[in-house]
């Protein structure tokens, strides 16, 4: 029997994962449900992503290759071990079997005994089991939850631990020549009235180490002044992980669901200083700054994010005149690379949207609305042609499985219609990327339009039209475009 393009697929999240469901235990299992249908078995079939959670989809570098090829026609069968190997959330189950299913793919779980070519399009059990999985993720979840809970009242330190302290049989002891440089940065703080970003030259400058990186940041100082276990308090239940936009973040609950566990380990600050280093926090934060550029403009010596920096002088009428700087984001964190030239926000801006003006007006990015609607009709047609081909080739299986034709006619006429379905299959490809071509050209052409209106939010116009623009450290601005069309003669 010829052999289908057939892919496998495993996953192990954790050590204790890989005890229970070993990816090697997963390839055994799949590798004998492929030979009992007669298909040789190849190892290069094999997609594996070991130590990635299933609980978040777009992580998983060997389910991204996969999904890749179904959306490209490569894959005619999909074979793993069960439901919870292939996603442990809801949505992204549901979205993994709409690809295979838009690519005419096969989906197998050998474990729940789920085919997709038996059940049909209206099946409740993938769902059902895609739910099954869900749940498992969550009960999994709360038990990790309850034994971490547990290991706090018992004194115990569950999660990092923070400079200043080292873990001795699962519990904080201070880590004196640490803690000396946690007394500091209050010290300088609370007493000698320094910014967090003077801080953090001053032990950058002093060539003193962080507890991992090298160089210590802004965030590293803030994180420690705003810290309570330096009080020998334990916080439990003050963050949350939520899913947004396939990704997990971290949220921090209401103060009232946190639980303090007072006199928990040793401590390093006494309530009054820490009291006084947080006392007016509200008051000292500072909303950031709207950038518009943010993720475009780059630091021409070390690539980092260009950030805003911000500084107002207050007028003997009342009034304040604020200014807006950009500013290397790893000098601005650690001190590190080079001091730019005081550049002016809005300077930049102005410059960029000038010669951009200039690019649109010299650029001809014109569409013909006929040539798209006829490619358009193409593609549709295509896609009928291609729908029709496969209830043939459902129909023709029936007819060998119903013994109305022998074995030869089938193969012979499966390879008819295999043919004409990939000869098909690569125009729709090749269209496709003209499609596709086709968009970004018209998304360049709106944002130009939009150029005509400086005076608003023009964040989505330049990540439309710039890939970055890089800034040198004398003020020069080297703008690098999305867009590489020859201008005309």
């Amino acid at each position: 029997m010829e052999t289908p393009r057939y892919a496998v697929y495993v996953r192990v999240s954790t050590e204790k994962d890989e005890q229970i469901s070993s990816i090697q235990n997963q390839i055994d299992i799949c590798r004998n449900w492929i030979e009992r249908q007669g298909w040789e078995w190849r190892e290069e079939s094999v997609f594996k992503d070991d130590g990635y959670t299933g609980t978040i989809l777009v992580d998983r570098p060997a389910m991204q290759v996969l999904l890749e090829k179904a959306r490209n026609y490569e894959i005619d069968i999909i074979v793993f071990k069960s439901i919870h190997r292939l996603a442990r959330d809801l949505k992204d189950a549901l979205e993994i079997r709409e690809i295979f299913q838009a690519s005419r793919a096969r989906i197998i779980s050998v474990e729940e005994g789920y085919d997709s070519q038996e059940v049909g399009k209206n099946d409740m059990s993938y769902e059902m089991w895609s739910m099954f999985a869900a749940q498992y993720s969550r009960t999994v979840s709360s038990s990790t939850s309850a034994a971490f809970a547990a290991k706090v009242r018992r004194g115990e330190h569950a999660g990092r631990v923070p400079y200043g302290y080292d873990r001795v049989d699962n519990k904080l002891v201070i880590k004196e020549e640490e803690a000396k440089i946690v007394r500091l940065i209050f010290d300088l703080y609370t007493e000698k009235g320094w910014g967090m970003k003077r801080i953090t030259y001053h032990l950058n400058k002093l060539g003193i180490k962080p507890k991992k990186n090298d160089k210590w940041q802004f965030t590293s100082v803030q994180r420690i002044l705003q810290n309570q276990t330096y009080t020998g308090r334990f916080v439990y239940n003050r963050y949350t992980k939520i899913k947004v936009a396939g990704r997990k973040k971290q949220i921090e609950n209401p103060r009232e669901k946190w639980i303090i566990y007072e006199d928990h380990h040793p401590r390093i600050i006494s309530d009054e200083q820490f009291n006084k280093a947080n006392s007016n926090r509200d008051h000292k934060v500072k909303l950031s700054a709207w950038n518009e550029l943010r993720g475009i403009a780059k630091c021409a010596h070390c690539g980092s994010r260009m950030v805003i920096s911000q500084s107002s002088r207050k007028k003997k009428d009342g009034s304040i005149t604020r200014w807006r700087y950009l500013k290397c984001s790893k000098y601005f964190r650690s001190g590190e690379c080079v001091a730019h030239e005081p550049l002016p926000y809005e300077k930049v801006r102005d410059f960029l949207l000038n010669i951009l003006k200039k690019k649109g007006e010299s650029i001809d990015l014109t569409l013909k609305n006929d040539i798209r609607d006829k490619q358009d009709l193409r593609m549709k047609q295509l896609n009928e042609q291609l729908g029709k081909l496969q209830v043939k080739k459902d129909r023709l299986l029936e007819l060998y499985m119903d013994a109305f034709i022998d074995k030869s006619e089938y193969q012979v006429k499966r390879s008819e219609l295999e043919a004409e379905i990939e000869k098909i299959s690569k125009e729709v490809r090749l269209l496709e990327k003209d499609h596709q071509h086709k968009e970004v050209i018209e998304n360049v052409l709106e944002a130009f339009k939009q150029l005509e209106n400086p005076g608003e939010d023009l964040k989505h116009v330049f990540d439309t039209l710039l890939d970055k623009v890089e800034i040198h450290q004398d003020g020069t601005l080297d703008p690098h475009f999305t867009f590489s069309i020859e201008e005309p003669v």
